[in-house]
């Protein structure tokens, strides 16, 4: 079965450019090179000339610099072509591993570790490796034992009246990095009237495989994962990462070979798809939060397109809680460099988008920072670790944290 990140199809797409140059303005990577190399046009001439008409060789360069983009998709929110750079990103990718295969660490990664979700022991494994390698910058953080859907799944029903019935697709991040995410959306949907339903056995979301060129894990997870949502009677599948959401609304059934059994199914899952702060907004609350008396800024994630509604969200929530101050940054929709694990392989490149983000932030004065991509909640925690009396959260934790009567 044909899938659609086949490079030479993609060549009427990277044709298409106009040379307009309105990507680099948006590109986060080439506001600190400065090179045509580093922008949106530039590597997708760059693809076209070494793998779809090949009068270039596919050099070490060449494949340091397909790999040199954090597929924010920052340069197609503003693309008059409306080229899908991230896909012939993922797609060149795709080549490299065909040619080169996955390194070790992406191969246990995708192919054991995402694979399996009750990998407690193997994701271990892996932070010890990281710590041992000097791979992770900064602290690593602490896993989740048990994870969160280990310790939560199932069907939570609200105490009184029950206004909708949503799954919660609950992405690796909150799994096993920040399971007070996933406690405060089942708080905050409990308390205005969903039912929540936690699959037990889900996976990863697999745009991390995705975004590595590595389409063969991504579509066990896709397969897996529209499985088992798409088995169950919901009025809305729910995720809080963004990323997650993209993933599972945009590109899974764009992964999917057409005449692949399961793309019906996934295309159902796409249409109900919802981030939590969006469908949140969407349906209202039925109870007022207690006040919090703080100040707090919102990054905007990159992986925002996905929904016109998602960047204003958590804006409408923050306005209904009482004495909560919004504060807004110069740039909140700039990248703050974090890119998935992209800062692993990039630590100089992410630092130094990182800090221009954190100038911001900090010239807001807020004293808390909400976003709702957990890549950016770790990466720009780690960046104000200076300023220890400064947060990141999701931003459903403070309405969960008005309702708890308790200041975040």
């Amino acid at each position: 079965m044909r899938t659609i990140y086949n490079i030479e199809d993609y060549s009427c797409e990277i044709n298409r450019c106009l040379q307009c140059n309105f990507c680099l303005a948006t590109c986060p990577i080439y506001r600190e090179d400065m090179v045509e190399s580093s922008v949106a046009r530039g590597r997708i001439n760059l693809i076209n000339a070494t793998m779809v008409e090949k009068t270039l060789p596919l050099s070490d360069r060449a494949r340091d610099l397909i790999n040199r983009c954090l597929l924010c998709s920052s340069c197609m929110q503003g693309c008059p072509s409306g080229i899908p750079v991230d896909d012939i990103i993922i797609a060149a990718r795709h080549e490299l591993i065909k040619k080169y295969g996955l390194g070790m660490a992406e191969k246990y990664i995708f192919r054991r570790v995402l694979k399996t979700r009750s990998v407690g022991p193997l994701a271990n494994k892996v932070v010890s490796m990281l710590r041992r390698l000097k791979l992770f910058p900064g602290q690593i953080p602490e896993l989740a034992n048990p994870s969160f859907n280990q310790r939560v799944s199932g069907t939570l029903t609200p105490a009184g009246d029950k206004r909708g019935r949503v799954a919660y697709f609950i992405g690796c991040g909150t799994n096993y990095l920040f399971p007070d995410t996933g406690d405060a959306v089942i708080k905050v949907l409990l308390e205005n009237g969903v039912e929540v339903i936690v699959p037990k056995n889900q996976h990863c979301c697999g745009i991390p495989a995705l975004a590595h060129g590595d389409l063969e894990s991504a579509l066990y997870a896709i397969r897996e994962n529209t499985e088992i949502f798409a088995s169950l009677d919901v009025d809305a599948v729910i995720t809080d990462c963004t990323s997650c959401g993209y993933m599972i609304k945009v590109k899974a059934a764009r992964a999917l070979p057409p005449d692949d059994p399961c793309l019906g199914k996934a295309l159902s899952v796409a249409g109900k798809t919802f981030e939590a702060t969006e469908y949140i907004a969407r349906l209202g609350l039925i109870k007022t939060p207690h006040s919090q008396p703080i100040k707090t800024t919102y990054h905007v994630p990159c992986h925002r397109a996905w929904s016109r509604d998602l960047p204003g969200a958590p804006r409408t929530l923050a306005s209904l809680i009482p004495d909560l101050q919004l504060l807004e940054m110069r740039e909140p929709q700039r990248c703050c460099g974090a890119g998935g694990a992209f800062f692993l392989g990039q630590p100089d490149l992410s630092q130094s988008i990182r800090q221009r983000k954190i100038d911001d932030i900090l010239d807001t004065g807020a004293g808390v920072v909400m976003t709702q991509c957990p890549a950016c909640r770790y990466y720009l925690q780690q960046g104000l670790r200076n300023q220890p009396e400064m947060r990141v959260v999701h931003p459903v934790s403070l309405l969960a944290a008005g309702y708890l009567s308790k200041n975040l």
